[in-house]
């Protein structure tokens, strides 16, 4: 009895310095969530959502996205999600929103984006003009969503 306990005992201590050891050997010096990139900007978002792709820690997700421009360009892009935006279909907005790029090396997915609205400029009710049909690339297969 005393030598199953016993065993027990070594296997868990050498499977946490194992953790412990690959966690320090792998992970970079610095840990914690830092900024490393803000900016402001003023986008258009059209009057309609439209159906798009988006990947999130290594998983393909179809939904409802942001139909998006920045000032000044002439294609259409997207976003997934504005922090705060009270969105209502039919409007076309002018806003300012925030972006913050963060980096969290204890996190699953350790660099992402955030986009918060700061003011929204302005909002017509209009049809936007010149979308695509969607941001659904090609080579996706709904099917294939995980």
């Amino acid at each position: 009895m005393k030598s199953g306990v016993l065993f027990a005992a070594v296997v868990l201590c050498l499977n946490v310095c194992g953790f412990v050891g690959c966690r320090t050997a792998t992970a970079p010096e610095d840990t914690g969530r830092k900024i490393t990139n803000y900016q402001e900007y003023t986008l258009t978002v059209a009057s309609e959502m439209l159906p798009g792709v988006f990947i999130s820690c290594g998983s393909s997700f179809f939904a409802d996205v942001y139909a998006v421009k920045e000032e000044g360009a002439q294609e259409w892009t997207y976003l997934q999600y504005i922090g705060n935006f009270d969105y209502e279909s039919g409007y076309e907005y002018r806003i300012r929103i925030g972006r913050t790029d963060y980096l969290d090396f204890s996190m699953g997915e350790p660099a992402w984006t955030e986009y918060k609205l700061l003011e929204i400029i302005s909002k017509e009710r209009k049809d936007s003009e010149g979308l695509p049909e969607s941001f659904v690339p090609e080579w996706f297969d709904e099917r294939a969503v995980d």
